[in-house]
């Protein structure tokens, strides 16, 4: 019953949710990879891109939408459709050197259990990388903070369907929570402006916290 619920959720959003290329992940992609999952994949944009510029013998996505996962099966070596925490990718997704969780970790009820079930499906020098909210984004925290103000949205940090809500260390500490050793975070959506530039600077850097929208965050097997 629950996953038949979040399943309607998903289908009430806009097809444009699903439907674009991360390419901000690029600098954080190994030199070398051949394998690639992606959890979350949505239509398979993100995957799509990554066959275009890469020599990849093997892209796989789950997603739980089904009119996402149809467009993906074009493109993709293995695109299914489900919701990971109920059931397991078949043997082929297993010595994956890339596995991609962009903005979907948040949406799960223990995504920490999921993070060890996909630690148990990368190679020996696999790596994960991760895009996750940044709720204390000062957008979300002063209205919070000053103002009592939790307001629910489609889309965005406070996506009606996120269920667990992280920092930056939290982040980092979700990631690594089954041993996987942390490799970099890169802050994206950064506030700009003269005046946001300016805060950050004169608080050396400690300012980004409340800045980024999200961050992206590898960590793979063996330490970088």
């Amino acid at each position: 019953m629950q996953y038949l619920r979040m399943a309607d959720l998903y289908a009430q959003k806009e097809a444009n949710y699903f439907s674009y290329a991360r390419r901000e992940i690029l600098p954080l992609l190994p030199p070398k990879f051949a394998r690639v999952f992606e959890l979350g994949c949505g239509d398979g944009s993100t995957l799509r891109m990554i066959k275009s510029q890469f020599d990849v013998s093997f892209c796989a996505g789950l997603d739980i939408d089904d009119r996402s996962i149809a467009i993906a099966r074009q493109h993709l070596d293995l695109a299914m459709s489900g919701n990971i925490e109920f059931i397991e990718p078949p043997d082929a997704v297993r010595d994956i050197d890339v596995i991609l969780c962009l903005d979907v970790l948040e949406h799960l009820v223990d995504p920490w259990r999921v993070v060890k079930m996909l630690h148990e499906r990368l190679s020996g020098r696999g790596v994960i990388i991760a895009s996750i909210p940044n709720v204390r984004y000062f957008r979300v925290s002063l209205p919070l903070l000053f103002n009592g103000s939790w307001e629910l949205a489609d889309a965005g940090i406070l996506d009606r369907t996120h269920l667990r809500f992280f920092v930056k260390k939290t982040a980092i500490d979700l990631m690594t929570s089954s041993g996987l050793h942390f490799h970099r975070l890169q802050p994206l959506g950064l506030e700009s402006g003269r005046k946001a530039h300016l805060a950050n600077m004169l608080t050396l850097g400690i300012f980004e916290d409340l800045l980024a929208q999200q961050y992206l965050v590898r960590v793979g097997r063996v330490e970088s």
